[in-house]
């Protein structure tokens, strides 16, 4: 990872100089040279903070051992820059592939180059939450503000190219996927969650936020939209499912907060569809965007996966099945979880994916577009209410079980 001045800000900044310097520096190519680049932006409202490009280079000596494609990443134009500097994103998926892509057991795109012109050292940036943390809610909202507009006026710069896995067959969350492919996906959420669960590695991951961290910033969030969702679909929402949004008002701090207090493993923070790449041929699955890595339960990892990934006829016995084929590759890992408390854990993770997900549309900081943006959010919001309907979620916070 190199920290200069020399990163590009957006997509027109990608130059052919300038990928041929990324390339030298990388030890991807020697004395060839890019001389032009065909850059196609892929994934539009899939991926709500950063833009995505693919780029094909044309190199002047036809025989080289450079990429012949590969992946632009860095932050989107929109107004979510604001948004995902502001939680530091950008910064965290580039200290993934420079410090802990290789110590992984689970597969991902390989990192050709990421550079960033600027960053918080991870104790400063523990103590800024910390801080923010013991304030009331109305201070909060109040540094949050502060910090957009510094960050509005100040943006920083970030760039990554990774290997472009076009090749393979991408997910997609709007349009789900089979059941074997679930099984499979949860196979891999389990290499990653059993390497690190209640592992001291973790205290050495310093700049991986503990979801615990995030609790009044995601309150803050959710109380800001939440009305404006009631009121929108009002007349679609049954008393249950208004008390469940009103109860999320309350005990949405403490929810979050009790995700970080279960046992403590390596969150991808991200975990759906569109961020996961079926290798078929090799039977792999890669896991892609790294950028909102957290730690806390497994649950949250298991509910926002499933939250999108099962259709809205998916029933109890099914999600039943799903977790103990979860917990099964866990034992085989090592990892020893009871049943009813892995169901806790994903009853919990679910009720924070609603806390999250529910009032996304209306939140004045962030864009997600205005066509498959909306409609996934929607869809994503019906499947998570449907999965809570038999959660009791009036006394969960108390009912932990061993």
């Amino acid at each position: 990872m190199r920290i200069d001045d020399d990163i590009p800000f957006k997509l027109e900044d990608i130059t052919p100089d300038w990928l041929t310097r990324a390339l030298q520096s990388s030890g991807l190519i020697a004395s060839n040279k890019v001389i032009s680049i065909d850059a196609q932006i892929i994934g539009e409202e899939t991926g709500f903070l950063g833009l995505v490009a693919r780029l094909i280079p044309e190199y002047a000596a036809p025989e080289t051992d450079g990429p012949t494609s590969l992946i632009l990443k860095m932050p989107t134009p929109l107004k979510n820059r604001i948004l995902g500097q502001s939680l530091g994103v950008y910064e965290k998926e580039i200290r993934f592939y420079r410090d802990l892509q290789s110590r992984l057991n689970v597969d991902t795109p390989r990192h050709y180059f990421s550079a960033l012109n600027a960053f918080d050292d991870p104790q400063v940036v523990l103590r800024r939450l910390t801080w923010i943390n013991w304030l009331p809610l109305p201070l909060v909202a109040l540094v949050a503000l502060a910090m957009t507009a510094w960050i509005g006026l100040f943006p920083r710069r970030y760039v990554l190219l990774i290997e472009n896995l076009g090749d393979h067959r991408m997910g997609d969350q709007y349009e789900g996927c089979s059941q074997e492919d679930v099984r499979r996906v949860l196979t891999a959420m389990a290499d990653l969650h059993a390497q690190f669960w209640d592992s001291e590695t973790l205290d050495q991951l310093s700049w991986i936020v503990p979801i615990e961290m995030t609790a009044k910033l995601a309150q803050l969030s959710y109380l800001q939209s939440v009305e404006r969702y009631k009121a929108a679909f009002r007349h679609q929402l049954s008393a249950r499912r208004m008390a469940l949004l009103d109860w999320l008002k309350t005990h949405g701090i403490a929810l979050t907060e009790a995700q970080g207090s279960a046992s403590r493993t390596l969150l991808h923070g991200d975990f759906r569809l569109d961020n996961l790449c079926f290798d078929d041929e090799q039977q792999r699955i890669l896991i892609l965007d790294w950028q909102t890595m957290t730690t806390g339960s497994a649950g949250v990892d298991l509910a926002y996966f499933l939250s999108a990934a099962l259709p809205l006829s998916a029933s109890e016995s099914d999600i039943e099945d799903l977790l103990t084929h979860y917990q099964h590759a866990l034992a085989q890992r090592g990892v020893n979880v009871s049943h009813p408390r892995l169901k806790w854990q994903y009853d919990m993770g679910m009720l924070s994916m609603l806390h999250r997900v529910a009032p996304v549309m209306f939140q004045e900081q962030l864009d997600i577009g205005h066509a498959r943006g909306p409609a996934l959010i929607q869809d994503w919001v019906d499947k998570t209410f449907k999965k809570l309907d038999h959660v009791n979620f009036e006394t969960i916070l108390e009912d932990a079980p061993d």
